[in-house]
């Protein structure tokens, strides 16, 4: 386990005047510090924010002053806490051609630790991944428990948007998690992989929130994820997305509510099936599906490259174009929110208030619920609105559907 590095009380005897009595007052350790990190939109950039972020301090604020161009992964050292002095002041880009397998990332993924960050605090950023320019680049690597992640926009990462990762850049595993997080009031642009991606070949990534944030137009899907245990994820706006809006998986009292889907599943391909939301469920726990509004509005397929070229010129996206005329690409199956499998035990979810309207056609499927290969699945599936889907709930054999009480 890592020891944590505490500075000592320093205790001093103060004698009162007024009484003669002598009290100890312990001597906190001075206050954390302010650290600038000042770019000149150059070359020189990365090696000054690394300069300014390894002369800090645990505890200390490193604030970027940009325009920054980066041709080197940022290193984020633990316990400290990572603000642009403004969102729009503190734009940090990839160089072209750079190609870096991260713009900024945790310390013990950079280092190869088997072992989680721990405490860090990232607000107030834009980043540019410069996907035009550049292949394979995750905007922002994560591998810290305990951390919050706040107000940042990330644009054009040529990878995934944000990327938490159990396995460190040698492939090293955690020892230990990486849990008790939160993720809000992001937005995350036209990324070439996922919006949002969980990478945990184990079971250490479990525990977070995400919430209050906008994902749009990613390249695969809005949110992938190894491990939606414990997990939080409510009141995300996510649309463009040629693949899933959310594919989760190990549901272990997992909550995913109050969220807008506005479309998914836009590729379209043959023989591939889309889904809006969907999570297999581990046994001993419950988890709960509620209060989100799924639908398919099949934007035009032009939508997507305008809002990229909107937000490098700077402005604010597009009108969107919502149409129920347009056909769903004809080889794609479409299921708006599915439990589609259980890994062991009895799977229990509720699945409750949530609404889905569909475009009219064979191809899709309101609620799906199908213990797969698993045990057994037991459903509350209630107050659901479901209109204008060819099926509009398909449950398999070995699942028991309730009402609830």
């Amino acid at each position: 386990m890592r020891k944590s590095r505490i500075a000592p009380l320093v205790v001093v005897a103060v004698t009162l005047a007024a009484t003669g009595l002598a009290v100890t007052v312990p001597v906190l350790p001075a206050s954390a510090a302010r650290v600038d990190a000042t770019c000149g939109d150059n070359a020189d950039d990365a090696r000054v924010i690394q300069a300014a972020i390894d002369s800090s301090k645990e505890g200390d604020e490193v604030v970027f002053k940009g325009p920054c161009l980066i041709n080197a992964t940022i290193t984020l050292r633990d316990r400290r806490t990572y603000r642009g002095d403004s969102k729009a002041g503190a734009l940090i880009k990839q160089a072209d051609g750079a190609n870096l397998p991260a713009m900024l990332a945790s310390e013990t993924w950079v280092d190869d630790k088997p072992y989680s960050s721990d405490t860090v605090r990232i607000e107030r950023l834009t980043l540019d991944g410069n996907r035009d320019n550049n292949t394979g680049t995750v905007g922002l690597m994560l591998r810290s428990w305990n951390s919050r992640i706040y107000d940042v926009d990330i644009f054009g990462a040529p990878s995934d948007g944000i990327r938490l990762s159990n396995p460190s850049k040698n492939g090293t595993l955690l020892q230990n998690t990486m849990v008790n997080s939160v993720i809000s009031d992001i937005y995350i642009e036209a990324s070439g992989g996922a919006g949002i991606k969980v990478v945990d070949p184990g079971n250490s990534i479990t525990d977070w929130t995400l919430q209050r944030s906008w994902i749009a137009f990613s390249g695969t899907s809005a949110i992938e994820s190894d491990n939606a245990a414990g997990w939080v994820m409510s009141e995300l706006h996510l649309y463009g997305v040629p693949k899933h809006a959310i594919d989760a998986h190990r549901c272990f009292g997992t909550s995913i509510q109050n969220n807008y889907i506005e479309d998914f599943g836009g590729e379209g391909a043959a023989g591939q099936t889309y889904f809006g939301i969907r999570c297999d469920l581990q046994g001993e726990a419950s988890s709960t599906i509620t209060g989100n509004r799924i639908h398919n509005f099949a934007p035009p397929a032009a939508e997507k490259a305008g809002a990229r070229r909107s937000r490098q010129l700077g402005t604010a996206p597009l009108e969107r174009h919502r149409s129920f005329t347009t056909a769903l690409p004809a080889g794609g199956k479409y299921v708006y929110l599915a439990l589609d499998g259980v890994n062991y035990g009895t799977g229990h979810a509720s699945v409750t208030g949530n609404t889905v309207l569909g475009r009219g056609t064979k191809q899709e499927t309101g609620l799906l619920y199908s213990k797969a290969d698993g045990e057994s699945m037991s459903i509350a599936s209630t107050g659901n609105l479901v209109d204008n889907v060819g099926t509009p709930r398909a449950t398999g054999r070995g699942v028991k559907i309730t009402k609830g009480y």
